[in-house]
């Protein structure tokens, strides 16, 4: 039923192994905890991965991949409704049909008396063959600061209006910004997403009381000089979750991660910024 990615040894990285287990274990349980376990890493970190490299949650995409071959099933054989709910690793006929009634917008019977309807079924991912930048960062022990700002919710799928949010904010109150250290701050991480926030220091001497407020814990952080231009920060993120994070002695914190922007950093050209994650030792 399921199609096995063509991955080489050499190239299964933290993600492509675990696309591979996902396509070689449709049918069986899959948890993102699960998953995690069996690369030796955290269910935050392994989902942190997974979305900025892929572009969706883990497991909105096993879902989205078993629901698809299950259509395809349907589609192409006689097999009864509950055996392709039981292969596709659904437990009862109903628990399936809502599911894919939830995702596509049609139930299993219906869809199998007009086949020929679209539906958007999802492909099995397979990793870039491009290599990812190399990162290696330094440590610093930071205090705990409190920011201001503006933040929005964004989905994974949405993150690329990112940018405009930072132009909404700069038309608002960039005088206040401009000259300062800025952040981009990432936290209340979920299947359906995270808050990111842009902002400034908030030291008081300012009235900040109509704005978004956060806290970036004391602690350590493992800080990543971004060197190429804004646009390819999306690399940075990627390379340090997938590429530094899986062999390095520690793990991520459970702060904010974020963006610091220095006082003089400037769009039009590269560098000016890092990425900072917090990180505890790893147990």
């Amino acid at each position: 039923m399921n199609d096995m990615p063509t991955v080489t040894e050499g190239s299964r990285t933290l993600l492509a192994r675990t696309l591979w287990r996902i396509e070689t274990g449709l049918d069986q349980p899959l948890s993102l905890s699960g998953l995690a376990a069996e690369e030796g890493v955290t269910p935050f970190h392994l989902s942190r991965a997974f979305s900025l490299a892929l572009g969706t949650s883990l497991m909105a995409y096993v879902k989205a991949r078993r629901l698809s071959d299950a259509a395809r099933t349907l589609r192409d054989t006689d097999a009864r409704v509950i055996e392709v709910a039981l292969a596709s690793g659904y437990d009862s006929h109903e628990g399936f049909s809502r599911s894919f009634r939830d995702h596509f917008g049609i139930s299993p019977t219906e869809f199998r008396k007009t086949p020929n309807i679209h539906l958007p079924l999802q492909e099995a991912m397979f990793m870039p063959t491009t290599d990812l930048p190399k990162v290696t960062p330094r440590f610093e022990r930071r205090p705990e600061v409190r920011l201001a700002g503006v933040s929005r919710r964004f989905t994974l799928e949405t993150r690329a209006r990112i940018p405009a949010l930072w132009e909404e904010v700069v038309a608002d109150i960039g005088h206040v910004m401009r000259g300062n250290i800025t952040f981009g701050a990432c936290y209340d991480f979920g299947e359906d997403g995270f808050t990111y926030m842009v902002g400034f220091v908030d030291d008081g001497r300012i009235d900040t009381e109509h704005l978004d407020h956060v806290t970036l814990p004391a602690g350590d952080y493992a800080v990543f000089d971004h060197e190429g231009h804004i646009s390819t920060i999306d690399g940075t993120w990627t390379a340090i979750f997938e590429g530094w994070m899986p062999k390095a002695e520690v793990s991520p914190g459970e702060g904010p991660e974020f963006e610091l922007y220095a006082k003089d950093f400037d769009p039009a050209k590269p560098g000016g910024v890092s990425v900072n994650i917090p990180v505890v030792p790893k147990t």
